[in-house]
């Protein structure tokens, strides 16, 4: 059936139907393969797919809503924090979001063991779907009292990164600062290779195995990307959509791995609270076959999903990454020619920010005068992702701030 379907649609594809009808059977390997590849069968016998992605598997990647540690900032890693009534929010804004742009149906969900992550993830598969009930989320940093029928797998591999003897503390305590100095604490966080000191078994956030004792970026990325290879990688399935709801630096280290990032360059990843990112990759090679967008990290083929309900999760991050600016500006223009205009931008900002009309106003004239280049009154893309980060940075110091977890 499957191979008489793709024929009609194209005969160029009767081949690679043939070739995916084989993967469908060979790629059965425990009952919730099967049940998702039964799913993208029912999928694609309905015709609810896009041709131009034929055969691609569909990634969203999100990172967990805001933590009660998130928000104090606190070195959080394995530590078990719960989410805040701002993370819930955004957790279910993120699945609404998926649904409105019609990435609904996950056939499979990967998340870490941490709640922060596992409520996510639960929340968001439930406000994705299309029968999504909003009244019955369970009471604030608890996952709905109802589930939905995709499965979820939860990994020990994919919890945050561990920090070690600093996990726990505030990251603005005077007396770690005192101890360990501001340098090699930035080193800690954000150096590829550099780990904080191990905890020992007297740490009162201490865990047994395997639960590690301290990480670096590096060693945060090797078990993410283990797991990658061993189980999620494997159960992408063509035409499938598959959740992965995790932490800042385990995402950073498998975007940094999809997208082919230099070392030197993974600091400049950002991974902002409950905002989606799409892949598409090809179940075959494990190839991302997304189009290319220049970043500052290096080039990006992941899609952030923008609305203006995340405008303010985006704090800090204008600028930092290409693909979000890219978004930024899509979501601020809002007549589709490719251009931002001072209405287009002032109306952007008081998304992004609040305040007065008058001085929003005041702001985006600013800016406009700032990153317009060529004296056009308008920006296009190019002046946009270029300038837009010294722009801010320039006339909202405040928006600029460091990420907290």
């Amino acid at each position: 059936v499957q191979f008489i379907i793709d024929f009609v649609h194209s005969h160029t594809q009767a081949r690679y139907a043939v070739a995916m009808l084989a993967q469908y059977l060979t790629r059965t390997n425990s009952v919730h393969t099967r049940s998702f590849a039964t799913k993208s069968i029912v999928r694609r016998l309905s015709g609810n797919h896009h041709h131009d992605d034929a055969g691609l598997a569909t990634l969203v990647i999100l990172r967990h809503g805001q933590s009660t540690w998130n928000a104090t900032p606190t070195f959080t890693g394995w530590c078990d924090a719960p989410l805040t009534e701002r993370g819930m929010s955004e957790a279910k804004s993120s699945g609404e979001l998926l649904k409105e742009r019609g990435l609904s149906g996950f056939d499979i969900a990967y998340t870490s063991t941490l709640e922060r992550a596992i409520v996510t993830c639960e929340l968001a598969l439930k406000h994705s779907s299309s029968s999504s009930d909003n009244n019955d989320d369970g009471p604030t940093g608890t996952g709905p009292t109802t589930t939905t029928s995709t499965p979820v797998e939860k990994a020990w591999q994919l919890n945050e990164r561990h920090y070690g003897a600093l996990q726990g503390f505030r990251k603005d305590d005077p007396a770690i600062h005192a101890k360990h100095g501001a340098e090699n604490l930035a080193s800690w966080r954000r150096d590829f290779s550099a780990a904080p000191p191990p905890m020992d078994e007297q740490h009162p956030h201490y865990k047994p195995p395997p639960a590690p004792l301290t990480e670096s970026l590096e060693d945060c990325q090797k078990r993410v990307l283990t797991y990658w290879n061993s189980t999620i990688l494997p159960s992408l399935q063509p035409n499938s959509n598959v959740l992965l709801v995790a932490h800042s630096n385990t995402l950073r280290g498998l975007v940094s791995y999809l997208d082919k990032i230099p070392i030197e360059n993974v600091p400049q990843i950002h991974i902002p609270n409950s905002v989606p990112c799409v892949y598409k990759i090809d179940p075959n090679s494990g190839e991302v076959m997304s189009p290319l967008v220049d970043t500052a990290a290096g080039g990006s083929r992941g899609r952030w999903i923008f609305s203006s309900e995340n405008h303010m999760r985006l704090r800090g991050k204008i600028g930092g990454s290409g693909s979000l600016t890219r978004s930024i500006f899509e979501a601020w223009d809002l007549d589709g020619n490719g251009e931002l205009d001072g209405r287009e931008i002032q109306i952007g900002l008081r998304g992004l920010m609040g305040g007065k009309d008058v001085a929003v106003a005041a702001l985006a004239g600013k800016i406009l005068e700032e990153i317009d280049k060529d004296g056009s009154q308008t920006l296009d893309l190019e002046e946009f992702e270029m300038h837009a980060l010294d722009a801010c940075r320039k006339f909202m110091p405040g928006l600029m701030e460091e990420e907290t977890g």
